[in-house]
């Protein structure tokens, strides 16, 4: 299990391993040890555009092989001290054979558990809402309230915000400091507001650097109700000195670590078979170098900016059937939508997205990833809402039907996969005081909810 102890021996072989230049791990080590993996496990050209959701249980397995013995190769690169953190395949096996297959998380009719699953496992994964797209300060409570009025959303992680007290937060100051303590005021609020103080955290959601977490969370996490640490990454394969100050924090303060980093097709790692194994590699080594209890390692195609087009759900698909099948572990992966609130194409995108990643073994997910977050206050409960009744009605179809119905859903939404919607801010779709949809957003909702039940989607 996660040990403090052995967390400073990680960041010891931090200090004492090898030199690497950021340039060499880049653009030679992780593609040269990606190409040698893909060609000894006849991995290369794997990839197929009819099985968005994989249809092919031994290719999954040859996948987590090649990924194991990848990742015992390869390491993770740390940036703040140009060297590389390796461990042993002994050593990966042994991590993920003594993670948690439970985490227990909330209090009450809140408590929520965690559970590392396996493809088409009957038991429901978990949705956590939202993600840490930044809001007005005045806005949060109303916004986090109304996504909470659903009981599907069982986690609480975002959203974030950019001011305290209307001063603006600037990264790697006090202020920053000061944003993780001022959001988890208005976290409780909203919670309160929604009869949820039971409910289960994550965060800190409005930190891009450590000090947000150093200023918020241990104040988030109670012995009765410990929160998920989340530490995120700069990229695939690699960590920071600010992962390790936030596992410490984690750690001591009785969280569950949740850390990773995503996967991207079309960079270090190249091809959707490269991201899928470096995505698997980047997924083990959180348990033995971070000690993670969850691994939050995502992927996504770089040209699209998204998890939903073909390659990225294939990938998705394989990751979580690989490990699933082989060392089932607590995971989470991210549905990053680019289309905005009150459209048909985010929530067309986020059933095809979590009907793959619920049916092949994922834990649970943080979302909506609205707009793609790149627009303060576009986010609403309505598509919160949407997506932990999809995220839950995946546990109860199989490999074969989620294929066909991910394979319908592309075609809603493939071709102008480049060019999502932008959609409508909070308030131009959503009542502040009452909570509810405008009727055009409420009727794009039933809408789409009527086309997944005709189509196979057992809500």
């Amino acid at each position: 299990m996660p040990s403090m102890v052995k967390l400073m021996g990680m960041l010891q072989r931090a200090k004492d391993g090898p030199p690497m230049t950021m340039r060499e791990w880049e653009t030679k080590v992780i593609p040269e040890t990606v190409k040698k993996y893909l060609k000894k496990y006849d991995l290369a050209g794997t990839y197929n555009p009819e099985e968005p959701v994989n249809q092919n249980p031994e290719l999954a397995d040859r996948f987590f092989e090649a990924g194991v013995e990848f990742a015992a190769e390869i390491g993770l690169f740390m940036t703040d001290t140009d060297s590389v953190i390796h461990v042993s395949k002994e050593e990966i096996l042994e991590a993920l054979k003594d993670a948690p297959e439970v985490l227990t998380l909330g209090e009450g009719t809140d408590k929520v558990n965690l559970l590392a699953r396996f493809p088409e496992d009957p038991r429901p994964p978990a949705f956590a809402g939202p993600l840490s797209i930044q809001v007005d300060e005045e806005l949060y409570v109303p916004i986090a309230e109304g996504i909470l009025k659903s009981k599907k959303v069982r986690i609480q992680e975002g959203p974030s915000i950019d001011t305290v007290f209307g001063y603006p937060v600037y990264s790697g100051t006090p202020f920053e400091t000061a944003a993780g303590a001022r959001e988890n005021l208005l976290r409780r609020e909203a919670q309160w507001r929604a009869g949820r103080i039971g409910m289960a955290n994550s965060g800190i959601a409005s930190s891009t650097t450590e000090f947000g977490q150093l200023g918020g969370f241990a104040n988030l996490t109670r012995p009765e109700n410990p929160a998920l640490c989340l530490i995120l990454h700069p990229a695939e394969l690699k960590l920071h000195y600010a992962s390790f100050h936030k596992a410490v924090v984690g750690l001591a303060n009785n969280g569950y670590i949740d850390a990773g980093s995503y996967s991207m097709i079309g960079g270090y790692t190249g091809s959707a078979e490269g991201a899928t194994l470096g995505g698997i590699a980047t997924d083990i080594l959180q348990y033995p170098i971070l000690q993670a209890h969850a691994s939050a390692c995502s992927i996504y195609d770089i040209r699209f900016d998204s998890t939903c087009n073909r390659h990225s759900l294939w990938g998705l698909s394989m990751i979580l059937q690989a490990i699933g099948r082989n060392a089932p572990i607590i995971m989470s992966k991210i549905i990053n939508q680019t289309a905005g609130p009150c459209t048909e194409e985010i929530l067309y995108v986020s059933a095809a997205g979590l009907i793959a990643g619920g049916v092949s073994g994922m834990s649970w997910t943080i979302g909506c990833r609205s707009a793609g977050g790149r627009f303060k206050n576009y986010i609403t409960p309505l598509e919160h809402w949407f997506c932990g009744e999809v995220f839950e009605a995946s546990a109860k179809l199989s490999l074969a039907q989620a294929n066909e119905l991910v394979l319908y859903l592309l075609t809603k939404y493939e071709d102008g996969l480049k060019d999502q919607p932008k959609g409508k801010s909070f308030t131009e779709c959503f009542d502040v005081k009452t909570l509810t949809p405008t009727k055009e957003w409420q009727e794009i909702y039933d809408r789409v909810r009527t086309d997944l039940e005709d189509h196979g989607l057992e809500f």
